[in-house]
């Protein structure tokens, strides 16, 4: 009877921690997906145009305004030449259609560079923009 009741006990151990881990990492996914990182700053021109060192490179150095600047900065009347004006020009992996701008490693691990991508229409005009793990 007493090995019963501690495999019970072990039992309900392990779900509950399974629960609270599983509960932990919808939070976080949450919190993830709704802005994350991205959203915790407003735009600073200055901030962005900061150059960067190697060190500085493997940092979310930019991350936290990439929010701020698709749902408030860029809009289907802002031209390629006013995201230039404003974010400098592009990195080099950008086309005609399409500039990307690095954003730094993002995602917590240290591992994959994350950059705000904005594409625009055939007129010059910001269609949309994302921001993308690489």
């Amino acid at each position: 009877m007493v090995q019963v009741s501690k495999i019970v006990k072990w039992f309900f151990i392990f779900i509950g921690t399974a629960l609270g881990a599983f509960l932990a990492l919808c939070v976080f996914a949450f919190w993830y997906m709704s802005s994350g990182i991205f959203g915790v700053d407003s735009f600073d021109k200055q901030a962005w145009h900061k150059k960067t060192t190697n060190e500085q490179d493997a940092t979310c150095y930019r991350g936290g305004m990439a929010k701020d600047i698709v749902d408030k900065l860029l809009s289907s009347k802002t031209t390629r030449e006013d995201v230039v004006s404003l974010l400098g020009s592009p990195d080099g992996n950008s086309t005609e259609n399409s500039y990307s701008y690095g954003l730094g490693m993002c995602s917590g691990f240290g591992f994959d560079y994350d950059s705000l991508h904005i594409y625009f229409d055939d007129q010059g005009y910001v269609s949309h923009a994302k921001i993308m793990q690489h």
